[in-house]
């Protein structure tokens, strides 16, 4: 059975706009040179959401414009980045533009994508603006004892809970989101599947063992999961080099 997806726009859409309050009241709240870790995360979770939802939905240029806004905000909730007057009212204006975006992928009004196009590489030119990058002294003492705790993969646990499909979201998306960033072993879990004349097609009985290898942040894989948190268990663990196997005790129950 195929899921209409069309039927989950409108929560998308009514989601979307109360996400951009959030954005717009939070960076209007902010001031040049500090940050409001709350704050902004709360601005961040709220274009990542759009972000993942526009992604599911797909609306590929809202996703792709949120992902700028995302980026930026990342580095500045990271320490990454100076909160700076400029940073801040592009951040705005692309809000402004957002909603607009949104406002014509519900089919309630015309779209000037020159305008788009526009405030586009306004934040792509703030991202690529060093002067935002802050300096720090402790560089060499993090990285050394970064070294010390190198991870070097990640092992993940992650269990759909069975209505998972049935909010649009589909754990192959997920799967192809993690497989984007970096090299990954999957084994999937089929215990829970019942027999035929149980089966419903709209629950999901399938869980997954996954390794992804390599140097992926764990901020990373929190993206991933961020727009289904409330609609599965995982488990994230860090691979360590000197690490052991895990066992099954390692394993969400």
């Amino acid at each position: 059975m195929t899921i209409d997806m069309s039927q989950f726009h409108q929560v998308f859409f009514e989601e979307s706009f109360e996400g951009l309050e959030v954005m717009e009241s939070g960076l209007l709240n902010m001031d040049p040179g500090e940050v409001d870790a709350e704050q902004i995360n709360a601005i961040f979770r709220a274009a990542h959401s759009i972000k993942g939802g526009s992604g599911t939905f797909g609306f590929s240029d809202i996703a792709a414009f949120t992902h700028i806004m995302e980026t930026l905000l990342d580095e500045m909730r990271d320490g990454r980045r100076l909160v700076t007057d400029r940073a801040l009212e592009v951040l705005l204006r692309s809000v402004d533009v957002l909603r607009e975006m949104l406002t014509a992928a519900s089919g309630k009004g015309d779209l000037d994508e020159e305008s788009v196009k526009a405030q586009m590489q306004e934040l792509e030119a703030v991202l690529n603006d060093h002067v935002g990058e802050p300096a720090s002294g402790s560089d060499i003492d993090a990285g050394s004892n970064a070294t010390l705790h190198e991870v070097i993969g990640w092992h993940l646990v992650f269990r759909p809970l069975p209505r998972m499909m049935q909010t649009g979201n589909d754990p192959l998306r997920i799967l192809r989101e993690l497989a984007s960033l970096g090299d990954m072993e999957v084994e999937c879990d089929v215990s829970l599947l019942p027999g035929f004349a149980q089966f419903d097609p709209e629950e999901c009985y399938l869980s997954w063992n996954i390794h992804l290898n390599g140097g992926v942040d764990r901020v990373q894989i929190d993206e991933v999961f961020d727009w289904v948190e409330d609609d599965c268990d995982l488990a994230v663990m860090p691979l360590h080099a000197d690490a052991p196997e895990l066992s099954e005790a390692d394993n969400p129950t």
